[in-house]
C-alpha cells in the first residue's frame, strides 16, 4: 500500500506524542529533594509566596497585619484591611517586626553579664544554662524566704499568657512590674473610676464634628496612632456634617498640635486645672441638665467656683476669654 505524505506526517506526530508521554512516565535520573526553608540561602526565590494573617505585638495596639512569606522566611508585612483597628494600614512598629526577627545585631540568645554592672559587657549562654541558673536563684530565694527580691518585667500582655505569667509569679511569691514605653496607667484608673472597667477605650473620632484634646498625642503617639490618623481623615472630611473641629491642649507643639486647628499652649502640668475650669463655665450655664450635672459629681460642684477662669488665667497661661470660648464651642 502506498504512504501518502498526509499519512506519513500524521504516523510521526502521533509516534512524537507517545514518545514524550512513555518517557515523563518513566523514573527520573535525579531525586528530588526537599530542603528545610532554614537551611535555604537568603537570595533564593522560586516564585512562591504565602500570605499569612496575623497581629502585630510590637506595640499594644495589635494592628492586623498580612505577612508575605517565601520558603519560610518572612519577607514583608502588610496591614491588614479587614481587620477593624487598621483597616489595611499598619505603622512603623510592624514594619520593624523583620528587623527584630532577622536583624544581625538582635538578641538571640540569653545573655550574662561578664563585667562589673554598667559596663556593657555580655556573654551568650545556652538556654539550657539559662533555665539552670534561673531555677537555682529562685530556689535559693524561696528557701530563704525572699522571693519577693525577686522580679518579673513583662510588657502588657493579656489571655491566657497574662494568666500563665500570674499563675508563675504567685506560686513563687515574686513580684511583677509592667513596663511600657508609653504608659497608660492614669488613662486606665481614670476610665475605671468613671466606668467601672480597667481598660483602654475607642474614641470615635471619625464620627465627631468637635476634639478638644489634652496632651493626647493621638497622630503620634497616643494608643493607637494608626487607628486614629484614619479616624482624624473622616473627622476632617466631614462627609453629610460639618467638617470636624480640633482644639489641641498641650505644653508642646506636637504633631497633633501642628495638625489642629487651635492650640492652646499651656504650662507644663496644668492641663487639669484647664479641664476643670471648663468644666466650671459649662457647668455654670443657665441650660445646663442639673439632673446630669449632680449625677455625675453627687449634686455639690461649690468647690468648682475656685477654678473659674478668671481664678486660674495665670497659673495655666490661658486667658479666661480663651477658657470661656472654647467652653462655649464645647458645649
Amino acid at each position: 500500500m502506498a504512504l501518502t505524505r498526509r499519512q506519513f506526517l500524521t504516523l510521526m506526530g502521533g509516534s512524537a506524542g507517545a514518545a514524550v508521554l512513555f518517557q515523563a512516565c518513566g523514573v527520573p535520573e535525579k531525586e528530588l529533594f526537599i530542603d528545610s526553608p532554614v537551611e535555604m540561602p537568603e537570595d533564593l526565590v522560586t516564585g512562591t509566596d504565602n500570605w499569612y494573617a496575623t497581629v502585630c505585638r510590637q506595640c499594644d495596639t495589635s494592628e492586623g497585619i498580612v505577612v508575605r512569606v517565601m520558603e519560610g522566611r518572612a519577607k514583608k508585612v502588610e496591614g491588614n484591611v479587614d481587620y477593624p483597628v487598621n483597616l489595611g494600614k499598619h505603622g512603623p512598629r510592624c514594619e520593624a517586626g523583620l528587623q527584630s526577627l532577622y536583624h544581625p545585631d538582635r538578641i538571640s540568645a540569653p545573655l550574662v553579664r561578664t563585667g562589673p554592672r554598667g559596663s556593657g559587657e555580655y556573654r551568650e549562654i545556652s538556654w539550657e544554662d539559662a533555665v539552670s541558673r534561673l531555677a537555682s536563684q529562685l530556689t535559693e530565694l524561696s528557701d530563704s524566704g525572699e522571693s519577693d527580691k525577686a522580679v518579673l518585667v513583662t510588657n502588657p500582655v493579656g489571655g491566657h499568657l497574662a494568666l500563665v505569667i500570674q499563675s508563675f509569679t504567685e506560686s513563687i511569691g515574686m513580684r511583677r512590674f509592667v513596663h511600657e514605653p508609653l504608659e497608660t496607667s492614669v488613662l486606665r484608673k481614670s476610665i475605671s473610676e468613671v466606668f467601672g472597667q480597667e481598660s483602654i477605650p475607642d474614641f470615635d473620632i471619625d464620627n465627631s464634628d468637635y476634639l478638644l484634646s489634652f496632651g493626647a498625642d493621638f497622630l503620634s503617639t497616643w494608643i493607637s496612632p494608626t487607628r486614629y490618623s484614619r479616624g482624624y481623615g473622616e473627622f476632617r472630611q466631614g462627609h453629610e456634617r460639618r467638617r470636624g473641629r480640633l482644639v489641641h491642649v498641650d505644653s508642646r507643639f506636637s504633631v497633633t498640635a501642628a495638625n489642629a486647628d487651635e492650640w492652646v499652649r499651656v504650662k507644663p502640668g496644668t492641663e487639669g486645672i484647664l479641664a476643670l475650669s471648663i468644666i466650671q463655665v459649662i457647668c455654670s450655664e443657665e441650660d445646663v441638665d442639673n439632673s446630669v450635672v449632680d449625677s455625675l459629681t453627687g449634686g455639690d460642684i461649690s468647690w468648682l467656683n475656685s477654678y473659674a477662669p478668671e481664678n486660674v488665667s495665670a497659673q495655666t497661661g490661658v486667658s479666661a476669654e480663651t477658657i470661656r470660648r472654647i467652653s462655649t464651642e464645647f458645649s
